[in-house]
């Protein structure tokens, strides 16, 4: 019974170090990674152009992505006014003259959706 429990006891600790070792039980590094890290990361160089009554919004596509990206997401803020393309550049319409904007941009692959870039250079519409 003694020597029972001592093996159940060994196992156990093996089993803790290949967690940690692993992030899982039983794994190998990158297998079963959490959904997070396989998303696309954030666009980069998030630039924003005012226009009438709009901004084109230029960015780079991320530098991470286990699938390719399918749509890019734009974001105005204020207003959370959101625009979708297939690539940079995406022009946001319907914005307010005279109000000031900055932008962000997240990346959808068939994962999901990443983290949004960091904001644009603010761009106040004519």
């Amino acid at each position: 019974m003694i020597g029972k429990a001592i093996a159940t006891a060994v196992i156990g600790v093996f089993l803790l170090s290949a967690t940690a070792a692993f992030g899982q039980i039983g794994g190998a590094p990158g297998v079963g990674a959490p959904m997070e890290t396989l998303m696309p990361s954030p666009p980069r160089n998030v630039t924003a152009t005012a226009g009438q009554g709009a901004a084109t919004v230029s960015f780079y596509p991320p530098k991470m992505s286990s699938s390719p990206v399918r749509v890019y997401t734009v974001t105005a803020y204020p207003g959370r006014i959101m625009v979708q393309g297939y690539k940079s550049p995406i022009t946001v319409g319907g914005l307010t003259s005279g109000q000031t904007y900055v932008f962000t941009v997240t990346a959808t692959s068939s994962i999901g959706t990443g983290l949004a870039s960091e904001p644009s250079n603010p761009v106040t519409v004519p």
